[in-house]
């Protein structure tokens, strides 16, 4: 009986979705709407303002409330193989993206870049017609059968590999515009669209954004899409000056008591289900993290007490967070901006905007951050263009960055793949209420949205190759209309040790899954902060959940596993993610 019910809900929400795509494109293929992906580089759950964030983000704050933010949508936990995931609509093994793109592993899941068994959204929208551009960050493999411009974009500005500075163009790090070099690694690159203003990645994307839209405009017989992936605010930590000062002294009330402001400001907001609880801290312990020791926030979260820190201490670490929430600033007025240039082209209306994280925040390196003896806030002016692995916020801030989740990116607990999620399309969501909290939904069901908004075919075979099915589902008639019978969906995680699968309101979860002891059990309906084990409780359904992990894995090119899974690098330090 209950399946019945789901399916006349469901057949009446895609009902609605059909309608309402009908009548858009009533007027040909023009009428289809435009489509800008917005994807950010280590940002945490709630550092947005329309998330709880204390973070002053107006334009994305904008566009969730004018239209809708998914409270429940999950990555990987990871950057390569989230944006595998997310391009092709695959689990990142199936993409040949496990692990990262700097090594290939024996095994079909690690052969690090994209591989030829899948197709990304760009190649699926140009089959039905649309102009496809793509601004920033690739990651996804850098030989030449892996980039951009042979993966479905008609046209690319950005960096194949990893960006490790937002003032410079480092070693590795070149900029290519529409296959061709564009900048070459240097000290002091100068900005092509702007040359007066100093060169700064998240402001150089953004112009490049706007220069594909204002192509795009002399095209309007062709809708378009568009995906921007931003750099920040993944470390290193630099941001205009101003932004810093901005920010200087808003954190020295210290995580413990910003963690629980957001909690409550979070509960408020609706955006946490009835019976969440914030994490309280246990203890740390020295672990072992490819090929370095430092202290991991390890069983729950250990939290330092903010007022057992000196006052010098504060003022470092305050630092450290502003520079941060500069980045996070930045980016949203570089939103806006782009934002603001599809209005002047009268083509709001009818693009759907989404926007989104690859992982959770960064705990990246230690309790504290990198800690350089040189790199302090008295000496900024010397080293803040530094680039590289020069400074970051640490866990402690990741923390609050995450807020109520646990753990951060790499992690598969919530606080490592939990994702803020705003769409904004004013010509196609029908919903009243202006948060989706009903409904699981994962970086695979970014792709046959995109299908069911383009009016495309998911190909079953590519380049004569076959493809792999694409495990995921439409958002789009979630958009339309609240489900209230959601589809009890299971998603499935991995990576490093790292592994979850959650069915419904249960998740399976463990830092170590060569352990058969360490899985731990979630009821996420009132404990999606992980506090409470159930497993000893639940015995049947961590059995069921293993299992589905367990048959993903053999069928899903998860196993074999490389011979090392800690590490994909043998030296972290040049070559950050």
């Amino acid at each position: 009986m209950a399946a019945t019910r789901y399916m006349a809900t469901f057949a009446e929400r895609f009902l609605a979705f059909v309608l309402l795509t009908s009548v858009l494109c009533g007027e040909g293929v023009a009428a289809r709407p435009n489509i800008v992906i917005l994807f950010a580089d280590d940002l945490g759950y709630s550092d947005i303002g329309c998330f709880g964030g204390e973070i002053e983000t107006p334009n994305l704050d904008s566009l969730a409330q004018k239209g809708l933010r998914l409270t429940q949508f999950y990555n990987t936990g990871r950057c390569c193989p989230s944006r595998a995931s997310l391009l092709t609509g695959l689990y990142p093994h199936q993409a040949g993206v496990g692990l990262m793109v700097y090594r290939s592993y024996p095994g079909a899941g690690y052969r690090g870049r994209l591989n030829d068994e899948c197709v990304t959204f760009g190649d699926v929208a140009k089959s039905a017609g649309y102009r496809t551009y793509m601004v920033g960050k690739w990651h996804a493999g850098h030989t030449p059968e892996a980039l951009p411009e042979v993966r479905g974009f008609d046209q690319f500005t950005g960096v194949y590999l990893h960006i490790d500075s937002y003032w410079k163009v480092l070693k590795g790090c070149d900029v290519y515009r529409d296959g061709e070099l564009l900048i070459e690694a240097q000290e002091n690159p100068t900005n092509p669209y702007h040359p007066e203003q100093e060169f700064y990645t998240t402001d150089f994307f953004t112009d490049a954004a706007i220069d594909y839209l204002q192509q795009a405009a002399e095209r309007p017989a062709e809708p378009f899409l568009l995906h921007v992936c931003f750099n920040a605010p993944h470390f290193p930590l630099e941001a205009p000056d101003e932004l810093i000062e901005k920010y200087r002294g808003r954190y020295l009330k210290g995580w413990n008591q910003l963690r629980e402001e957001k909690f409550q400001r979070m509960k408020r907001m609706g955006l946490l289900r009835s019976g969440q609880k914030l994490p309280r801290g246990r203890r740390h312990e020295e672990v072992a993290v490819e090929g370095l020791v430092f202290k991991d926030l390890l069983d729950r979260e250990s939290l330092p007490a903010w007022d057992e820190l000196s006052p010098s201490e504060q003022e470092e670490l305050d630092f450290r967070r502003a520079l941060y929430a500069a980045q996070v600033d930045r980016m949203d007025q570089g939103i806006g901006r782009i934002v603001e240039q599809l209005r002047r082209q009268d083509a709001l209306d009818n693009t759907v905007i989404m926007f989104f994280s690859d992982n959770g925040c960064s705990g990246e390196l230690d309790l504290f951050g990198m800690n350089w003896p040189e790199h302090t806030r008295s000496t900024y002016s010397q080293w803040r263009k530094a680039g590289g692995w020069s400074i970051s916020q640490g866990q402690c801030w990741a923390h609050l960055s995450n807020t109520p989740l646990r753990k951060y990116k790499q992690f598969v607990h919530e606080g490592g793949i939990a994702s803020p999620f705003v769409v904004h399309w004013p010509a196609g969501i029908e919903r009243t209420d202006d948060i989706a909290d009903e409904q699981i939904f994962h970086l695979i069901d970014v792709m046959p949205t995109i299908c069911d908004l383009a009016g495309a075919e998911y190909p079953k075979m590519h380049n004569g190759r076959e493809i792999k099915p694409a495990p995921g589902i439409s958002m789009a008639p979630y958009w339309t209309q609240r489900a209230s019978e959601p589809e009890t969906r299971t998603l499935l995680w991995q990576h490093l040790n790292h592994s979850a699968v959650r069915r419904g309101d249960w998740k399976l979860v463990t830092l170590d899954d060569r352990d058969p002891g360490s899985w731990e059990l979630y009821d996420l309906s009132t404990d999606r902060s992980e506090t409470e084990n159930l497993i000893g409780e639940h015995p049947q359904i961590a059995s069921k959940l293993r299992t589905a992990w367990r048959t993903w894995a053999e069928h899903s090119n998860v196993v074999p596993f490389p011979e090392t899974r800690g590490s994909s690098r043998p030296n972290p330090f040049p070559v950050p993610q």
